[in-house]
């Protein structure tokens, strides 16, 4: 009789546990940077219904602290120091289902607003070592890294897991545009090979039309520590 007394009790508890746990929002979190700043950009907030976060600046030359967002659909808004002001919108960002830390890339548009790039900083295929190349620029970037190939037009976006062919401390690097059907070199030089962190590069056109491209770098915790 008592187990027949218990069981449901062990159900019903188990039952407002797991519901509970469905109902409780997982923690996500969020790091930052800008490929570059709208004019005049000041501090920025996350907006999520009714909730404004704390202001913080965009960074351009590392990622940003990290931010925890408590949904996956929210608002990078301008920071105000008057609560009642309504909130001027920079980006409508939406983190995929899958993963629950992210890296954001902001890519100025004409109006003053971004277009957010998302990466699950999670993504076991994104780790030590790795590469995420985006192409902003209005050519083909074309590029070998060791014995790994890299293939963008422009908009596009790729991970690279550089394979070298020479040496276990770096790997060489060949980076060329496409104009008019020739292909000309933007570098021609060697890499290290480091566990500590993975990078994000963008090529972007510079004040010459021509492409050019910099590096965020993101350090990371060696593997198996």
């Amino acid at each position: 009789m008592t187990r027949l007394i218990i069981l449901p009790l062990i159900l019903l508890f188990s039952h407002h546990a797991i519901a509970a746990e469905q109902a409780a929002p997982k923690r996500l979190s969020i790091r930052i940077f800008a490929a570059a700043l709208a004019k005049d950009q000041g501090p920025v907030c996350v907006i999520i219904g009714e909730s404004r976060s704390p202001a913080f600046e965009i960074p351009t030359t590392q990622l940003s602290d990290s931010q925890s967002v408590t949904a996956r659909d929210f608002i990078l808004a301008e920071a105000t120091t008057i609560s009642e002001a309504p909130p001027v919108a920079l980006a409508t960002i939406h983190l995929p289902d899958q993963g629950t830390d992210f890296r954001i890339i902001l890519i100025p548009t004409a109006n003053k607003s971004y277009k957010p790039v998302v990466i699950r900083g999670d993504d076991p295929k994104f780790s030590n070592g790795d590469y995420f190349f985006i192409n902003l620029s209005t050519h083909d970037i074309l590029g070998i890294l060791g014995a790994t190939k890299l293939d963008l037009k422009p908009g596009a976006q790729e991970m690279v897991k550089p394979v070298s062919t020479k040496s276990d401390k770096f790997f060489e690097v060949k980076i060329a545009r496409r104009e008019e059907g020739k292909l000309l070199p933007l570098t021609n030089t060697c890499w290290p090979i480091v566990k500590d962190n993975r990078s994000f590069v963008i090529f972007y056109n510079g004040e010459n039309g021509r492409p050019t491209y910099r590096a965020v770098d993101e350090f990371m915790k060696l593997p198996g520590i």
